[in-house]
């Protein structure tokens, strides 16, 4: 019988999302503001600034290209780990594999080498994203399949995925604050561009050692001993996970949740900087409002979500998502109106996203894994690797649609050689608000009442009253 996971070991396990918050923070808050950079931002255009077809930017092209590479290694890291018989486990081995090539590549994507405007760093930058992407992959897709199986419990998988997002949503606290150790390089001498690449690297190294702690963090062996591998192929798997209604409606709304989050994280700097007019050096104080506001919710959402239910508060999430971009889009009004309290109204609407910050980090996850849970009584298959690679590949779709189409979006408008425009952040916001709109009603579809009575009802716990 397999043994239950001191807390000290879901801790160190858990470290792995303190990388994941730095790196997510580069890649989802940074990366356009570093290769599409504004005449504020005091960086180079180290990317070509042609267009394809007038409006493609090279970064949304780049992305693109790397998502569809990317997208082929999802379901075979999936089936790969689900039928691994390696003498460490099912899932391990594969973290310990990703976890240096994961910071690695992503540090190189923003050191390319070549002269300004080259094609030769578009090359490079495109090659080390992919590298990215997968490694991403490699790491994220069995871990995550992983903790259904060693914490069997729906209600104590709430409390981990709360740690998760603490973790999370700390570390992308100090990510925000790059802006701050950035001007401080900047102000000792330094150029905008090395200020930046300094700041990544110490960052990268951090998350690097957070990596090998969570992928050392215990034996796979001594907590699940009684797995049963799918012999299915892998197209018949994914057809089998494509058929759970509960699993697509709510992957479809997580998407396009998701996919609104992606915007205001990807777009978040041009919101502050632009649209409300505050300096650089003071985002960090708005970031912050956000996270410290987002870590002070945990404790009464997990505690409503067990005594009622994740749904309610997904929808609460995606509403005043909807509201937040509506606000966007006559933000450079509102800011004008209140001219000189610029950074308030910055960290009112920061704490108005820590809601939805909350909710769509800790919440979808957890609402997987128990409809992972449930197939997995129904079935007596664990197909945990599979459920898994759909939910990753849910985040990296969500990531790349909104980097495709913020990056060509925020060119709307642009002037002057610039490669933002007011007119084009704007937009972004009307965007964000549709897909907002749409996640709302694939909430509203989701059964969550049935998941977790099928749960109760094959634990041998009764139906729900």
């Amino acid at each position: 019988m397999s043994k239950t996971l001191p807390k000290r070991k879901m801790y160190r396990y858990c470290l792995a999302d303190v990388a994941k918050g730095l790196f997510n923070g580069m890649i989802g808050n940074y990366l356009l503001y570093f290769f599409q950079p504004t005449v504020k931002s005091g960086l180079p255009s180290i990317l070509p600034q042609n267009k394809l077809f007038g409006f493609i930017t090279v970064m949304a092209l780049i992305t693109a290209v790397g998502k569809i590479v990317d997208a082929v290694s999802d379901p075979l890291v999936a089936s790969l780990s689900d039928k691994c018989t390696h003498k460490d486990g099912r899932r391990m081995p594969f973290l310990r594999f990703a976890a240096l090539p994961y910071a690695l590549s992503l540090l190189l994507v923003f050191y390319a080498p070549f002269k300004e405007g080259s094609v030769g760093n578009a090359i490079w930058v495109g090659f080390f994203l992919v590298a990215y992407y997968i490694s991403y992959t490699f790491f994220f897709i069995p871990r995550n399949a992983l903790v259904p199986e060693i914490i069997p419990d729906a209600n104590v998988r709430v409390g981990y995925y709360t740690v998760r997002t603490v973790f999370f949503m700390g570390s992308s606290a100090f990510m925000y604050a790059a802006t701050v150790f950035v001007n401080l390089l900047k102000n000792a001498g330094l150029s905008s561009l090395w200020a930046w690449r300094t700041v990544f690297t110490v960052f990268v190294a951090i998350g690097a050692i957070c990596l090998l702690l969570s992928a050392y963090a215990f034996d796979e062996k001594e907590y699940v001993t009684d797995s049963t591998k799918p012999n299915d192929s892998l197209i018949k798997s994914f057809g089998l996970v494509l058929k759970n209604r509960n699993f697509v409606i709510f992957s479809l709304g997580d998407l396009f949740s998701f996919i609104s989050l992606c915007f205001f994280e990807t777009a978040m700097l041009y919101y502050i900087t632009m649209l409300l007019n505050i300096e650089e050096n003071k985002v960090f104080y708005v970031l912050l409002a956000a996270i410290v506001t987002a870590i002070c919710l945990f404790p009464a959402i997990v505690k409503f979500c067990r005594k009622y239910n994740k749904k309610i508060p997904l929808i609460a999430a995606s509403i005043v998502f909807t509201l937040v971009f509506a606000f966007i889009y006559v933000g450079d009004k509102i800011a004008a109106m209140f001219q000189g309290h610029e950074l308030v109204i910055g960290i009112v609407v920061g704490i108005l996203v820590a809601f939805p910050f909350a909710a769509i980090n800790i919440l979808p996850q957890s609402v997987i894994s128990d409809i992972i849970q449930l197939d997995c009584l129904e079935s007596g298959v664990n197909r945990e690797g599979i459920f898994s690679a759909v939910k990753t590949f849910i985040e990296k779709i969500a990531i790349s649609i909104a980097m495709m189409i913020v990056s060509s979006v925020l060119a709307v408008g642009a002037v002057n050689g610039e490669s933002v425009g007011m007119k084009g952040v704007k937009l972004t916001g009307v965007y964000a608000g549709v897909f907002s709109l749409i996640s709302l009603v694939m909430f509203i579809l989701y059964d969550d009442k049935k998941v977790s009575e099928g749960i109760k009802k094959f634990s041998g716990k009764g139906e729900t009253k």
